[in-house]
């Protein structure tokens, strides 16, 4: 089985068909075992072979699983309309995600209106250090934790802005707590500001984070203290509909509730 899963992960990775032996050198494997597995996912669909270069890429199969989990999961149902709400802003990308080890995992995007396209898509993986989504799934760990995840070396530099150090990361995402958001401004892409918040559980615990992205053109209309209440107040209702409940909203003048 986790033969089976390194090939579908290589695949996903990989824009292109790939042949047997490409695909047992990157995973040094015998050529052999390798076209093994893949007759077996190609058994039930989740490769397919093209048939004039014999070259594999993924098949229909996992897009099923992929729709199949995109309509049974209760975080993505729970997030979606208000993922649409902020979208429809007119300059917001809106985005949830939950982190796998060192990346964060997109689980919903949702495209606004705005010309500036940003493409990334349920599935795709994004570094954690430079982005505001990322920096929200790190939010109320330990200087420790944040390091034994993203190490000591220092940090991919995706623009010139991009903070490196894992020091200054650490002070920067301890610094968004008390204002509860995260922002990436030119950090992950020259011209672009994001805004995040974190999802929590019943528990408490921050499960995922959602997050805004829009061109840094539109920034002089745009409040970044403003989108960051928007976009906790939006992970704040979802946090709810997951059973959170906030000690601080607990002690509110019920005759105040909206």
């Amino acid at each position: 089985m986790e033969r089976g899963l390194a090939v579908l992960d290589l695949l996903k990775d990989i824009d292109e068909p790939i042949g047997v032996r490409d695909i047992a050198r990157r995973l040094d494997q015998s050529a052999a075992a390798v076209q093994r597995i893949l007759n077996t996912l190609a058994e039930y669909g989740y490769v397919e072979q093209i048939a004039e270069s014999r070259r594999y890429r993924l098949g229909h199969s996992v897009l099923a699983l992929a729709r199949y989990i995109w309509r049974k999961d209760r975080l993505v149902g729970l997030a979606e309309a208000e993922l649409q709400a902020l979208a429809a802003e007119g300059c917001f990308n809106a985005f949830l995600a939950v982190r796998r080890d060192d990346r964060g995992l997109y689980l919903l995007t949702v495209q606004s209106k705005s010309p500036v396209v940003i493409r990334s898509s349920p599935g795709e993986s994004f570094p954690l250090h430079s982005t505001a989504l990322g920096k929200a799934l790190l939010m109320e760990l330990s200087a420790e934790a944040i390091i034994e995840i993203l190490g000591q070396a220092p940090l991919e530099r995706l623009t010139p802005r991009t903070v490196t150090e894992i020091s200054k990361l650490v002070v920067q995402i301890h610094g968004s707590e008390s204002v509860g958001y995260t922002t990436s401004i030119d950090e992950n892409f020259a011209g672009l500001i994001a805004v995040g918040a974190p999802v929590r559980d019943a528990s408490g615990a921050i499960v995922a984070g959602i997050s805004v992205a829009y061109p840094r053109s539109v920034g002089p209309l745009v409040e970044i203290a403003e989108v960051g209440e928007t976009v906790m107040a939006a992970a704040t209702r979802i946090s709810a509909s997951l059973g959170y409940r906030d000690a601080r909203s607990q002690h509110k003048d019920p005759s105040h509730a909206a």
